[in-house]
């Protein structure tokens, strides 16, 4: 599942700080009849280190692939292989243009390259993943990743199941990374 590190609505009640708490969870219907998930999980850091996190390429290097690019602008690239002997440009990375982001609360992304493993590859640019930071003032950050536009059918649905449980995995990487600075 190591696919699922670059990618990624509602804000859920997230667990207590302190508390080892598991991923939220949620699923549902978009009022378009797409399939939409949310993966939440309070993180012991400020917005502001989190956003760096995926927006600054040595952060992204460190905690999230150790063989990526980050363009971060509107319209810009995040690029990574999870091949140890791949390279930036290969035919196999994952890539992320960048659709909108709100400097330390919310990233959009739509996938351009996909690795030719990945189920339900040919549908994924037909969906978008959003990270959301909810600064919930007490030192720590409600991180949310929705996975939105998931249409009906088997690739949509091999996609779905893929990415749904995998962002939990996601958040919790950047936890081990981030949750002890604040």
């Amino acid at each position: 599942m190591k696919i699922c590190r670059i990618l990624g609505i509602a804000l859920l009640a997230c667990a207590s700080p302190g508390v080892a708490a598991p991923v939220e969870m949620v699923q549902g219907h978009a009022p378009d009849g797409t399939r939409f998930y949310e993966d939440s999980l309070v993180i012991a850091a400020s917005p502001a280190a989190l956003f760096r996190g995926f927006s600054d390429p040595a952060e992204f290097r460190k905690w999230a692939a150790p063989i990526s690019a980050v363009d971060f602008r509107l319209g810009g690239i995040v690029e990574a292989s999870y091949d140890p002997a791949g390279h930036i440009g290969g035919s196999d990375n994952i890539r992320q243009a960048i659709i909108a982001y709100v400097p330390d609360r919310l990233i959009v992304f739509r996938n351009v390259q996909a690795p030719s493993g990945l189920p339900g590859r040919d549908v994924y640019p037909q969906t978008v993943k959003v990270i959301e930071f909810a600064d919930r003032g007490d030192g720590t950050t409600c991180v949310t990743i929705s996975g939105i536009g998931f249409g009906s059918g088997r690739d949509f649905d091999k996609l779905y199941a893929f990415f749904q449980p995998g962002d939990g995995a996601v958040l919790k990487a950047l936890d081990a990374a981030y949750g002890s600075r604040k």
